[in-house]
């Protein structure tokens, strides 16, 4: 786990600090999502962690030690670093950059090839196609993959991603969102992940640090975001339809009705399906019910009437 304690950077020749006594504490194996617009810190917080710059006041901590007092150059070969330019070398093969860090720390050549085979196909990535290309031969996807492999080839305990997948379209962008999210079930890293896109944190974060002029806004669950927004600011960047965003967040069981489903035309959803799922297939199947399995079996039904119900309860414009 790291934790920031009142950490401040002002950069020479500036009236306001880039980061003004942001204290945040991300548990080990968690996604903590850095969100807010362009210039509001969360880039600096970023290189901060990682001693690419230093704080002007305050501590960063890994694992209970102030990084402060920890070599920089050991402390990045513990810290994997994904950032939306990429930066792979480009005079240098897909391999040969996947195996930069394992080669710096002198690792036997068959144990390098070994893990850099292992990280391009966990990535989804066939070694044998794009191992000997070099980073011009790629699509963007392929460049990003690329990314979160080489960042991930020490195994490092912390990543830090800034807007990783912020440069490619927007299918792709949800295709490699939902891979990195399958990824993170086996490796739970722990992670800091910058994003100015609201959708992009709610969907990624286990946590979302809302951060505004330097300052730190709101820090909590996705649901605690959408349900209490801390000010006009955070209300602002969820969007009108947080109710909406929020049945995402909520299974179909919390909005079930128990019993037969009387008006059942074959449509169903499980149990702890989200209740976004619910409202899609009645737009879809053109009903105002869905029946509720769980399994096999009858559960109950969910119908429109309490999903805008809900939606309206908590906030926001919803289903019409």
């Amino acid at each position: 786990m790291f934790e920031l304690h009142e950490v401040t950077k002002r950069f020479p020749g500036t009236d306001t600090p880039a980061v003004d006594r942001v204290s945040l504490h991300v548990e080990t194996g968690e996604i903590c999502m850095l969100l807010g617009p362009s210039g509001c810190g969360k880039t600096t917080i970023l290189r901060m962690i990682n001693r690419l710059i230093e704080p002007t006041f305050g501590s960063v901590f890994i694992d209970g030690q102030d990084i402060a007092q920890v070599n920089p150059d050991q402390l990045r070969r513990g810290i994997g670093y994904v950032i939306q330019q990429i930066g792979l070398l480009p005079h240098r093969t897909v391999e040969e950059n996947i195996a930069l860090v394992p080669r710096l720390l002198k690792w036997p050549q068959n144990r390098v090839s070994g893990r850099v085979q292992e990280l391009l196909e966990t990535v989804g990535l066939d070694p044998q196609l794009v191992g000997k290309k070099f980073p011009y031969q790629l699509s963007g996807g392929q460049m990003q993959r690329v990314g979160v492999a080489r960042a991930l080839a020490v195994d490092p305990p912390i990543m830090l991603m800034d807007e990783p997948f912020g440069a490619v379209d927007p299918i792709i962008r949800l295709r490699l969102q939902d891979e990195f999210l399958n990824l993170q079930q086996s490796f739970r890293k722990t992670i800091c992940f910058v994003t100015h896109d609201m959708n992009e944190a709610l969907k990624m974060g286990d946590k979302i640090a809302i951060l505004n002029n330097g300052r730190l806004i709101q820090h909590g669950t996705p649901r605690e975001i959408l349900s209490h927004p801390a000010d006009p600011f955070v209300s602002h960047l969820i969007g009108e339809d947080r109710g909406v965003k929020l049945l995402d967040l909520v299974c179909v069981e919390a909005l079930m009705t128990s019993g037969d489903n009387d008006g059942a035309n074959g449509t169903c959803v499980q149990l702890n399906d989200p209740a976004k799922t619910a409202l899609d297939l009645m737009l879809q199947e053109n009903t105002d019910r869905v029946t509720v399995c769980q399994g096999q079996n009858v559960a109950g039904y969910v119908t429109w009437g309490a999903i805008k119900e809900y939606v309206h309860r908590v906030g926001g414009d919803g289903p019409g």
